[in-house]
């Protein structure tokens, strides 16, 4: 099977390849040449080996993510497993909502803040599987958390208007998790950065 480009982003190229005679995904960081190459590299080769150690410990954390079958460092490749199913922003549900709020906290749970938290990102069959942890970072810090609900919710209300109770679904899911009193200082710190935007677009 030739490698087939599926999709061209600004940081990394999806490719179709074939591995081991299964289908899978190549995601590989293409150079910018607007960085020292040296440097360009070394960016690279750490963004690569970052994404996939963040794969693993989501799996660890109970969030199912698309097994690593090989990362080449030097090529800045990851090569994993491909997810047959729909993604979720083409099928999103009141259930579905419930479950990615649950993989949102179990993330927290560790720390893993994902970065990218959107219904693109999400493919169901099965199984939700939730992909691209290229953003994806440690943190402890409340507002952090936030951030990756707040994007969760925008998503929600600004692409899926016709799926009813979306956030509300996903919260629940959320509480499922994590302590009511953590589901509580989180939110209203999605209250806060809400406000803080309302302010900036005022001013």
């Amino acid at each position: 099977m030739q490698p087939t480009l599926i999709k061209k982003g600004a940081e990394a190229d999806i490719y179709i390849v074939e591995w081991d005679s299964k289908k899978a995904v190549s995601k590989v960081r293409s150079p910018k040449s607007y960085r020292h190459p040296e440097l360009d590299s070394i960016i690279r080769k750490h963004r690569t080996i970052h994404e996939a150690s963040f794969m693993s410990a989501a799996k660890s954390a109970g969030v199912m993510s698309p097994f690593v079958y090989f990362v080449d460092p030097a090529k800045a490749e990851i090569i994993m497993e491909f997810i047959e199913g729909q993604n979720v922003r083409d099928v999103l549900t009141p259930d579905i909502c419930y479950k990615i709020g649950r993989y949102a906290a179990l993330l927290h749970t560790i720390n893993i803040i994902h970065g990218d938290l959107t219904t693109s990102n999400f493919v169901m069959n099965k199984r939700l599987v939730l992909l691209d942890f290229g953003l994806s970072y440690y943190s402890e810090r409340t507002e952090d958390m936030a951030t990756d609900i707040r994007l969760i919710k925008e998503v929600f209300t600004s692409a899926h208007i016709a799926v009813r109770k979306a956030f509300p679904r996903f919260i629940e899911g959320y509480a499922s998790v994590a302590a009511g009193k953590k589901t509580e200082k989180i939110l209203e710190n999605v209250r806060e950065i809400e406000q803080r935007g309302r302010y900036a677009r005022m001013a």
